[in-house]
């Protein structure tokens, strides 16, 4: 009996250790993040001038492509950006870039501008929280 009673005390120890090292900690996706790469706030540009696109923890893909966590680049020039959920206008101010580029060249009026970068899904919808902080360039 006594030894029943140490072979069991023995085992708790690594039972609980094999039990103990099969939970993993559960870490939480980055936040999906979305910016122009270029130009920067501040600059001054041609009237035609590059615009790179940046976007973090998220996928592109073409518009009409339902693809989980995936969007397609949009700007917004001169113009705040609908609601999440919105449409996004298809405009002079509402640039759409469906085919999923990440870098493109826009052509504007000279003076000062406020350009937007937003993501929108397979319906040109807006994403919750893929709305780029303003940048604000000078055309000359």
């Amino acid at each position: 009996m006594q030894s029943v009673s140490c072979a069991l005390v023995a085992l708790a120890p690594s039972f609980a250790g094999a039990q103990g090292a099969a939970v993993a900690p559960v870490v939480p996706a980055p936040a999906p993040e979305i910016f122009l790469r270029a130009p920067v706030t501040g600059a001054t540009v041609g009237k035609t001038f590059d615009v790179v696109f940046g976007l973090r923890h998220y996928g592109v893909a073409p518009a009409g492509a339902n693809i989980a966590s995936t969007g397609h680049f949009h700007i917004l020039i001169d113009v705040e950006a609908p609601p999440v959920g919105a449409v996004i206008p298809q405009d002079a101010l509402n640039l759409h870039f469906g085919k999923a580029l990440i870098e493109t060249t826009i052509t504007l009026t000279p003076g000062k501008h406020t350009l937007r970068v937003v993501l929108g899904d397979f319906e040109h919808k807006v994403i919750a929280g893929l709305v780029s902080k303003p940048v604000t360039v000078t055309v000359k």
